[in-house]
Formats: structure tokens, sequence, C-alpha cells
């Protein structure tokens, strides 16, 4: 949301899926949605776009929020 409470307009494509999002270290914001997130790989630096996307070489939502839980998961220790 914008100060007025208009929302803000998408800035990024996601390389997993697509989908149009808002990227808040594009758009200059203060913060990202996505440092409330468990960090399971590093930030692009100076938010450099992977080959064939726009905006930032970030994930959407639903793509990071499933990398984050598929990585946990590779790290949890196995049960027996």
């Amino acid at each position: 949301m914008t100060a007025a409470g208009a929302p803000v307009p998408p800035n990024s494509s996601c390389p997993g899926c697509g989908a149009t999002f808002r990227c808040g270290m594009v758009g200059g914001d203060t913060e990202c949605w996505c440092v409330k997130l468990p960090h399971v790989m590093p930030v692009p630096s100076a938010c450099a776009p992977i080959t064939g996307t726009s905006g930032a070489s970030c994930f959407c939502p639903a793509c990071l929020q499933k990398i984050t839980d598929d990585r946990q998961q590779d790290t949890s220790p196995a049960r027996d």
C-alpha cells in the first residue's frame, strides 16, 4: 500500500511462474515482504535481473514460500 492507501503496482516478474508482484528492493521500499521468510538463499546483489525476466531476480510470494519450504525440508535432520 502507498501512503495514500492505494495498492502499489507490481514491478517484477517471477522467473518461476511468470506472476507479477511487488519487490520492495526494486521499488526502493524500506523493507520487502520477503524478509519475513526464513533466509534460505542469498539475495542478489543490486537486485540483478535473471536473463529473460523483468525487474528483480526475486521469486513471487507463492514460489518463494515453496522454495523456502522445500529447502527447509531438505536441511531438516532425518527422522527414524
